[in-house]
């Protein structure tokens, strides 16, 4: 419903990096909380995903303090004449969707090109209370019984890529992508109560959110000296944010505007030396920061307000250079060796004479390694071991932001921050057989330098005047050090050709220096899925599972929204789903499915929002 933000392995938001087609989404004002920018990617032009855990991530550098998550959309590579048009409708948010994709394609040139919207009702929650929780989620002044009032938005999502073909040894991409919404309320504030136990905001949304991206990409094979082939991509981004929020009672309502306009620059390298290649690039980021902010009243009539971020606009400026190396020691074993240098640039100017200065600039240094060691003890079986550096750069959200979540304390600018960076050791052992494979991965992270938010003052005071109250001054501080250790397992049977079962299984433990319950850390979840694809029907049955996050393992500073869970914290839950898929002929396809079958109430962790209720979807789909 207009949110949803991913977690590896407890690392979330700006410590977790996006990118799409090769570009990095991640920007200078990506937060350290709960972050829903991933919603700007339509699944529909989705071709692959990938999670990019290991001495992988150091090709993609800033942010990826424990991997990367890689989007890849749909292109023309086939060079093929299609048209495909999907229309779906869920229940649990009288949800309609529909979306369309067509590839065509001349001597030269291949096109991809599609468009997808989409209108989304009120999300209707379980009603089926196994947890015991009479009233938990229960919000007394925005449910009509079931229904979640202000979780309703609309999006649309549109995407064309052009492959010219110059010759077999070269080529062209041009890539464009627009995604824009309409205002998403932020549930979690309009449940809020005032000191007088009645509702505190009248009004309190995202305006639309915006992402504009262009890349142009040539990819040349011609062997020579120093490569084997290369790829130079140039990318541009123009993101587009709001927030939007009145009390009940005041007369103004608070705007405030983000425009975060980003170029890259990439260039990679692939080479072959005898039995071992290595990889290596260079690029350069560069980001503009505008913020504003005014207050209006119902004639539309604005007035001075304090941005979010530093009003006289800031600048990120990114370079960096890394290198692969991937040798076989032995028959069977490997080894990846990796590094990667970094210098980020930072200047953000102040207007605003609160604050005891008018410019930040800094100016920090990084350099991650990484090794891996590839064992192939028979020819089912794969040990692989590692150590991998990341990092991730102080952005502007970090240093130059002045917000306030509870209205108790308030976030002020800190010119001091340097980068925080993880130390990854991974054991993962595969095997493969027939009918049978898994995969089961031990890992542990130790976060350092890690940037925290702790009470602090401003000018010789502790609190200051901020939205119409006086609250307690904090700033982020690299005062952290902790220590993520996790288990991860994945299996699948095949005992026939027509049905199969997987299943996976993740838990980690994450604690700080001074032995507290780290944010970010999701409780042990796992799920089960029974295939069948017989002829023209395809069959999947599914079980989710999270077990309990009690009280005393949530976060101190609140990050995790315990105030959205009950008193003992957020209860287990499972739900049990049933999705159907009949191929009509060549050209149609039926698909329908019930998720959460007995209509359980559960909320995911974190999560102000009660889980979607019993679910029926249906979708039809025509491929010419």
């Amino acid at each position: 419903s207009g949110g949803g933000s991913l977690n590896f392995r407890g690392m979330e938001a700006n410590r977790l990096l996006l990118v799409i087609d090769g570009i990095p989404l991640n920007n200078a004002i990506y937060r350290s909380g709960h972050l829903q920018s991933v919603t700007t990617i339509n699944p529909f032009f989705i071709r692959t995903i990938s999670l990019l855990s290991g001495p992988g991530s150091v090709a993609y550098g800033n942010g990826a303090m424990g991997g990367a998550l890689l989007f890849h959309t749909k292109s023309n590579i086939q060079k093929e004449n299609s048209l495909l048009i999907h229309q779906q409708y869920e229940s649990a948010t009288n949800a309609i969707m529909f979306n369309f994709l067509s590839n065509y394609t001349t001597k030269k040139l291949a096109f991809t090109s599609g468009f997808s919207i989409k209108s989304v009702g009120n999300l209707k929650m379980g009603n089926t209370r196994l947890h015991g929780y009479d009233n938990w989620g229960k919000e007394s002044f925005i449910l009509n019984e079931n229904e979640q009032l202000y979780t309703a938005y609309e999006q649309a999502d549109f995407i064309h890529k052009t492959l010219f073909q110059i010759n077999d040894k070269n080529s062209f991409l041009f890539n464009s992508q627009y995604s824009t919404s309409s205002n998403v309320f932020r549930f979690d504030k309009m449940n809020d109560e005032n000191t007088e136990g009645n509702q505190k905001y009248d009004k309190w949304y995202y305006g639309p959110q915006n992402r504009f991206l262009q890349s142009i990409s040539w990819s040349n094979k011609k062997s020579r000296t120093i490569y084997d082939s290369f790829k130079a991509t140039l990318g541009y981004q123009d993101v587009y944010e709001s927030r939007h929020h009145k009390k009940i009672g005041e007369n103004f309502l608070s705007n405030r505007y983000e425009n975060v306009n980003i170029y890259d620059f990439l260039l990679d390298f692939n080479k072959d030396i005898l039995d071992a290649a290595i990889a290596y690039g260079i690029g350069v980021r560069h980001q503009n920061i505008n913020s504003t902010a005014n207050l209006s009243d119902n004639k539309n009539t604005t007035f001075y307000n304090f941005t979010r971020y530093p009003d006289g606009g800031s600048s990120v400026n990114n370079y960096f250079a890394y290198s692969q190396l991937n040798i076989p020691l032995l028959k069977k074993v490997q080894i990846l060796l990796g590094g990667r240098i970094n210098q980020n640039n930072l200047t953000a100017n102040f207007k605003n004479p609160t604050f005891n200065f008018l410019k930040i600039k800094t100016t920090n240094k990084s350099f991650i390694k990484s090794a891996l060691l590839s064992y192939k003890i028979s020819r089912s079986i794969t040990i692989k071991t590692s150590y991998y550096g990341g990092f991730r750069n102080p952005n502007i959200d970090d240093i130059g932001k002045v917000f306030s979540k509870n209205d108790k304390d308030v976030v002020v600018p800190n010119n001091k921050l340097e980068p925080e960076y993880a130390d990854n050791l991974e054991l993962a052992i595969n095997y493969q057989h027939q009918k049978l494979q898994f995969q089961i991965q031990f890992y542990n992270t130790k976060l350092s330098n890690a940037i925290s938010r702790e009470y602090s003052s401003l000018n010789g005071v502790d609190s200051m005047l901020y939205d119409g109250e006086m609250m307690r001054i904090q700033m982020n501080k690299n005062i952290e050090s902790a220590t993520i250790n996790g288990i991860s397992f994945f299996g699948k049977y095949t005992p026939s050709r027509i049905f199969n079962i997987r299943t996976d299984c993740n838990y980690l433990k994450g604690t700080s220096s001074n032995n507290n319950p780290l944010a970010h850390i999701p409780p042990l979840n796992a799920s089960l899925t029974f295939s069948c694809i017989f002829k023209k029907h395809e069959f999947d049955f599914y079980a989710k599972y999270n077990a309990w996050k009690k009280e005393e393992d949530y976060d101190i500073s609140g990050v995790d929204n315990l105030e959205e869970a009950t008193i003992d914290g957020t209860p287990m839950w499972y739900i049990l789903s049933l999705h159907y898929v009949y191929k009509i002929d060549d050209f149609l396809t039926f698909g329908c499915g019930i998720e959460n079958i007995m209509d359980i109430h559960y909320k995911t962790f974190a999560s102000g929002l009660s889980g979607s209720g019993r679910n029926l979807i249906l979708s039809l789909s025509s491929n010419f």
